[in-house]
């Protein structure tokens, strides 16, 4: 009876999952969240620079929201509003993001390099006032326009972690290089 116990086969284990409060990482949701972010500070870079060079960085004195409001914008306002509107959806994605990844990635390279963007956000977000408190200084703008590349760029080196760290699950751990 003992013998016929010692030749079953017990069912191989589980792959090792993260503790139950963490989620599987990397996963395919963090890269798109990520990436989203990305295209979505690519698109408010380039509205920015628009208003910029098109001479309306003073079409909408009033901050944050142009005198309009949530409504529909006029045309002078357009895209001073649509940048505006677009910032606050960035802020609400990082940010929530952020504390998401805190609590539930495993990874601590990944949540610091979100914390990071989440305070060049805010930094960000405060200069664009002090740029038009200022009306257009050249030192705060020029600071305006870095501190966006500048978040652009963490934002794109958090993307390529997540992606290495895809790469290294797929990679076999037993490669013979000779």
């Amino acid at each position: 009876m003992n013998e016929g116990k010692k030749n079953q086969q017990q069912p191989p284990s589980p792959p090792s999952s993260p503790p139950p409060d963490k989620i599987k990482f990397p996963n395919l949701s963090i890269f798109a969240v990520i990436f989203i972010l990305l295209g979505l500070i690519y698109s408010i870079m380039l509205i920015g620079v628009y208003i910029t060079s098109s001479h309306q960085g003073l079409s909408c004195m009033t901050w944050p929201l142009c005198p309009n409001g949530f409504n529909s914008p006029p045309p002078k306002y357009f895209y001073e509003h649509v940048h505006r509107f677009l910032v606050l959806i960035l802020t609400i994605i990082l940010i929530s993001f952020t504390f998401y990844s805190i609590k539930k990635i495993p990874y601590k390279n990944i949540k610091n390099k979100l914390i990071i963007a989440s305070i060049l956000l805010v930094t960000q977000i405060s200069l664009g006032w002090l740029v038009i408190f200022t009306k257009l200084h050249p030192i705060v703008v020029a600071t305006h326009l870095s501190t966006a590349v500048a978040l652009f760029g963490i934002i794109l080196i958090t993307l390529l972690s997540v992606y290495n760290e895809f790469k290294k699950k797929k990679r076999p751990s037993n490669i013979n290089k000779n």
